[in-house]
């Protein structure tokens, strides 16, 4: 069986009216297990096309930080403002299993494409919203990015080094917010398959957030106590040390991890101590261990911890983690085409029967399926034409 006959979504159709990051990654990965997704921009398109890549991709709309979770989609823009554009969305619908939508509450609500209005449209709609806080309670209403949620959360709070609560580097909040997003749907669609109706999901990336902090939250929620903030350093060979060139990772959570890492780094006379004896002797050993971790360089210490099965690691930048093989062995990314070249991105990171699933097709100008599309909806090419000379569609 090839791998598009064996995608699980095959013969889904996704109606994408998402922006920025954590609703076209929903979406990304719907595609990614066999739907097909078709984009609904605004006239000015997707804010982030214009983010990252080469001076070409950037001016064709087709930025780096674009492709990342649009590859696989159809693109027609058009304008949700007016009546015209709102009846396309409409009739996109009517033949559509899942719409998923990012923007700010009400929005939806305020151009007649809220999930009352759709599923007299198609009463078997699964109907997503993604928002900062969620559809009600007292935030709901607000807007929120990654950064901000960070904040909101607690995320942050748990966070901190140096002057005080940071940031995480990269915008982990809309990825998981994403991936969560698209459990639900598989949910949604297992949910009407039992019976028969439609289903409503709303989802908020501050709740999310709470989830990824499970374990703090649950705390918080029961007890008046707060879990304190990590560190580089939490307790005896954990933590982050340094090496010759850069950092490493240890993990010594038990006497025997404990064990394994002292061996590692030839400190055997440390290495056959008890768990008691190690802690008695914490300060000593701990001083050892930064000695000789300065000796080697990251990568020659991962290779040592790789081979000696030791719960360690060299600090990697993405670069580096790419040379290793891992990620192609893996086949975590995969090269797809566009107007602007090839990119590199990502599958879904997992195997089912040793298949992986990826893009299907090229990444999408802004407005590039606009006449398909209608097409395909049972627009003549007069109807079609007109909305293109009125500006409902480009």
């Amino acid at each position: 069986m090839n791998e598009v006959q064996s995608k699980p979504l095959n013969n889904i159709r996704v109606i994408d009216l998402t922006h920025v990051l954590a609703g076209p990654y929903c979406t990304y990965q719907l595609g990614l297990l066999g739907a097909e997704v078709i984009k609904v921009e605004s006239p000015q398109g997707d804010m982030i096309r214009g983010w990252g890549g080469t001076s070409q991709q950037i001016k064709l709309g087709l930025g780096t930080g674009f492709a990342a979770q649009n590859a696989g989609k159809k693109s027609i823009a058009l304008d949700i403002t007016r009546d015209s554009g709102r009846e396309i969305v409409r009739t996109l619908v009517k033949n559509a299993d899942v719409f998923v939508e990012n923007y700010r509450p009400g929005t939806m609500l305020d151009n007649g494409l809220d999930y009352d209005s759709l599923k007299d449209v198609n009463p078997q709609l699964i109907y997503l919203s993604i928002s900062a806080f969620g559809q009600n309670g007292p935030h709901g209403h607000r807007p929120g990015f990654d950064d901000v949620v960070q904040a909101t959360s607690g995320f942050m709070s748990i966070n901190q080094r140096g002057d005080g609560p940071i940031r995480t580097g990269g915008p982990v909040l809309d990825y998981s917010t994403g991936l969560h997003a698209c459990s639900s749907v598989m949910a949604a669609i297992l949910l009407r398959q039992q019976t028969g109706t439609g289903q409503r999901i709303d989802i908020a990336m501050q709740d999310v957030t709470m989830l990824l902090m499970n374990r703090h939250t649950s705390i918080a929620a029961s007890t008046d106590d707060l879990v304190p903030p990590g560190s580089n350093h939490d307790a005896f060979l954990l933590g982050r040390y340094a090496s010759l060139d850069g950092y490493v990772m240890l993990a010594g959570y038990f006497n025997n991890h404990q064990t394994g890492i002292l061996e590692a780094l030839g400190l055997s006379e440390y290495a056959q101590l008890s768990s008691k004896e190690k802690r008695s002797h914490a300060e000593e050993i701990e001083k050892e261990v930064k000695r000789v971790l300065l000796e080697r360089t990251s990568a020659q210490w991962d290779e040592i911890f790789s081979r000696e099965g030791v719960l360690g690691g060299g600090v990697r930048d993405l670069h580096e983690v790419l040379a290793t093989g891992q990620p192609e062995a893996r086949e975590l990314l995969v090269e797809v085409n566009s107007a602007a070249g090839t990119y590199q991105v990502t599958t879904a990171g997992y195997r089912i029967n040793n298949q992986v699933f990826k893009p299907q097709s090229k990444v999408p100008r802004h407005g590039e399926d606009s006449r398909t599309v209608l097409q395909d909806c049972g627009y003549s090419k007069a109807d079609i034409d007109k909305l293109f000379a009125d500006g409902t569609v480009l």
